[in-house]
């Protein structure tokens, strides 16, 4: 898929360089980037997206792409920061997320293999009394929330004993398939794609606002939305308020009908993450995360992934693939989706993906295009 969305002639920046103002100009090429450029090209309104590399060559090309509302920071911990309520709006909003991808795929007929499929949230050690409370507090406070979940005798991994948490309306995707879909879409919409341009500055107090490309000339823009992962117009605010962290992926052959479809996480520290690929031969595992910077030995993070697989999945074959992403994890659980803070512009951003990036990328883009 990745080499799909680098093929594509409208990645070859056929385009002629715009040189008048645009409504928005998007820097980043991802979800959360093409997403807001999708639902501001269908209200009507201009949109150019800027991407230094390749669609998708970033955090994007990366992710294991689990459409959760089971989200990675517990619920009773959002409801202590947020309150009931807004452990509510955060429910509701992955949720509506999820449909939202549902109902562009259908609607642009994307072939992007989703599915809807339960979640299951178990105790790293099933038979410790800790982790059975702390999943018994998670179903009270994600019930608050106003999800569907209820309490199974345990999950269906080897090793794994005790109660676990099943989360309905779930879902999973091929995360590069959508974006090339989206991409299409765009174009079709009237938007225009430029790959392989690097932006140098955004100006927060110029209006229209510019946008400072390396080697093109200046564009302008009434709006500007920075979907780099970590703002790249921002110095100061925002990486303050969230860290980065590593987190490692294998991808195993598997027997059809080894392991039921499925979203799988574990409440460990470090955690696991897994779900099905393919024709539901491939098991992509995910996790044993750590600080950027605080790991003498990354590789061995593989080799543990590898362990804690085999041990609960034997069934798996040969490794196929193994790669890494970056998460930003923000001081408070949730993504930051709006304007650039600490001034009066229509400079906007989103970052802090909090490992949930595919929900949080499609949030920004129907909170940024209603903002806007």
């Amino acid at each position: 898929a990745l080499g799909a969305l680098a093929r594509r002639t409208l990645h070859e920046n056929r385009d002629p360089w715009p040189d008048s103002p645009c409504d928005v100009i998007i820097v980043g090429g991802g979800i959360a980037g093409l997403s807001t450029a999708y639902h501001l090209l269908e209200r009507g309104r201009s949109v150019v997206v800027l991407e230094k590399g390749e669609l998708g060559s970033g955090e994007t090309g990366r992710t294991t792409a689990h459409l959760a509302s089971a989200l990675d920071d517990r619920y009773y911990e959002l409801e202590a920061m947020h309150g009931a309520r807004g452990a509510q709006l955060a429910a509701e909003s992955h949720a509506a997320a999820i449909d939202d991808i549902e109902r562009i795929c259908s609607q642009e007929n994307i072939a992007c293999d989703f599915t809807r499929v339960p979640g299951y949230l178990f105790a790293q050690d099933g038979s410790e009394e800790r982790g059975q409370r702390e999943l018994t507090r998670e179903l009270e406070a994600a019930r608050r929330a106003g999800l569907a979940v209820h309490a199974e005798a345990r999950a269906p991994l080897d090793h794994v004993t005790g109660m676990c948490l099943r989360f309905e309306n779930q879902a999973q995707v091929q995360p590069l398939k959508y974006l090339l879909g989206l991409a299409q879409a765009l174009e079709r919409l009237g938007g225009r794609i430029f790959t392989q341009t690097r932006v140098r500055g955004v100006s927060d107090v110029s209006q229209p606002h510019r946008v400072d490309v390396d080697g093109r000339p200046s564009l302008f823009a009434r709006a500007v939305v920075v979907t780099t992962n970590t703002p790249i117009n921002d110095r100061v605010t925002m990486h303050t308020k969230q860290a980065p962290y590593r987190s490692y992926v294998i991808a195993l052959e598997l027997p059809k009908g080894a392991l039921p479809s499925a979203l799988y996480w574990d409440t460990g520290d470090p955690y696991h993450y897994v779900r099905l690929a393919g024709d539901n031969d491939v098991l992509i595992v995910g996790g044993e995360d750590h600080k950027v910077g605080h790991a003498q030995r990354p590789e061995q993070r593989w080799e543990r992934l590898e362990r804690w697989t085999r041990r609960h999945v034997p069934e798996v074959g040969a490794i196929r693939a193994r790669w890494s992403g970056q998460i930003l994890e923000p001081d408070d659980g949730l993504a930051f989706i709006g304007r650039n803070p600490g001034l009066p512009s229509n400079v906007f951003i989103a970052t802090g993906d909090s490992g949930n990036g595919m929900t949080h990328g499609t949030i920004a883009g129907r909170l940024l295009s209603d903002l806007i």
